[in-house]
């Protein structure tokens, strides 16, 4: 049982330094001697974790999806009942986990498998508004999401001030977008 754990902890100090990483470096110049280098380990050692680096990248993108996956499975409860008020506080939750966490947003958009969001936005979208047409769901998704992404940059970079003044103006024009004006 002592062993599970202290693997464990290893493990994941090793998908945190390959975090840290990944942000640093980028995937191409990514390496796992100096992942092992910041965890005070052998350059050997986390093979016995992950078969490759590539393994470790793998695992980084869903340790961070787990996270945000996490959160946005919170904010679904508290607001189960209420579509519209669910995809905005999900969308905010969104941006604030990126502001908490600046490197997992660039590592999140990666891929396009790893996009949060991706699978939120359209089905509440058709919970709420049931009676509009695919088309029209579609370019509001497309909206929202763009919405959120370009703010999650725009507060990090400082480019919008993070402060609750800029919240709300997100917070409405989500739900301007959502109900379509």
């Amino acid at each position: 049982m002592e062993n599970e754990i202290t693997t464990y902890s290893v493990r994941e100090q090793l998908i945190i330094a390959g975090i840290e990483e990944l942000e640093a470096h980028g995937i191409a110049d990514f390496s796992l001697r100096r992942v092992a280098s910041s965890c005070n380990i052998s350059c050997t050692a986390p093979y016995k974790h992950f078969h490759s680096k590539e393994e470790l990248i793998e695992e980084i993108f869903k340790y961070i999806k787990s996270q945000l996956d996490l959160l946005l499975e919170q904010v679904a409860q508290i607001f189960i009942d209420d579509p519209q008020k669910r995809l905005v506080e999900s969308g905010i939750s969104y941006i604030n986990f990126c502001l908490a966490n600046p490197h997992f947003r660039a590592i999140i958009t990666l891929s396009e498998e790893t996009l949060p969001l991706k699978n939120i936005v359209k089905p509440l979208l058709e919970q709420y508004l049931p009676h509009i047409s695919p088309a029209e769901i579609k370019r509001r998704e497309l909206l929202i999401r763009s919405l959120l992404y370009g703010s999650a940059v725009m507060l990090e970079s400082g480019e919008l001030e993070a402060n609750e003044e800029s919240m709300s103006s997100i917070r409405e024009s989500l739900k301007r977008t959502i109900e379509g004006y």
